[in-house]
């Protein structure tokens, strides 16, 4: 009776401890949603998540650690969400693309900025440019010429280029542009690169 109530106490503890890692990240992210993150400070983690800085750093080492799980961990689930979007299916990748940038956009346009200054925020986006082109193969594969090939790498690259990040800010922020007209453009930019892409 002892060992299993030893065994339960152990098992609940490693889920409150679970439980508290997950609650720190999800406050980083929501900063981050807020904030430039050169602002997010532990103390901020810290007061949004409801626990001391002394618990963040011991769980995760470092403000840097900390961005570090995040990223590692997907805690803003970008990429679990962009991943629901069926292989050669370009209007439901575009809803879903065009849905992650109206949430998080802002933040990764702050991070872009900070780039150059900031070792977390370089690495953040090296994270996203490299999933970013994994996507982008994945989901336009049915319509691209054969992986390896000079051809691939060009239409893979045009492909990128037309659904990054800096096309839905110069339409969204700085042109103006409704949800729905951006969605138009970036549809017609996919169109132009691999024309045989309706169903």
């Amino acid at each position: 009776m002892k060992k299993e109530l030893r065994a339960y106490s152990m098992v609940t503890r490693a889920e409150a401890a679970t439980q508290t890692e997950q609650k720190i990240m999800n406050a980083t992210v929501a900063l981050w949603m807020e904030l430039p993150l050169n602002q997010i400070t532990l103390e901020k983690v810290a007061e949004r998540a409801g626990v001391t800085v002394r618990t963040i750093l011991r769980k995760f080492g470092s403000r840097d650690g900390l961005f570090d799980a995040c990223l590692q961990k997907d805690a803003s689930n970008i990429e679990k969400k962009r991943n629901q979007a069926n292989i050669g299916n370009i209007a439901e990748a575009l809803d879903l693309l065009l849905a992650e940038y109206e949430e998080m956009g802002d933040a990764v346009i702050r991070t872009i900025a900070l780039e150059n200054e900031l070792s977390g925020a370089k690495k953040l986006l090296d994270r996203g440019r490299a999933y970013h082109r994994e996507w982008c193969a994945r989901v336009f594969g049915p319509y691209l010429p054969a992986p390896g090939s000079d051809e691939y790498e060009i239409k893979l690259a045009a492909l990128i280029a037309a659904t990054e990040i800096y096309l839905w800010k110069l339409l969204r922020k700085d042109l103006q542009r409704s949800y729905s007209q951006t969605l138009q453009v970036f549809r017609l930019l996919v169109d132009g690169i691999i024309p045989n892409s309706h169903p």
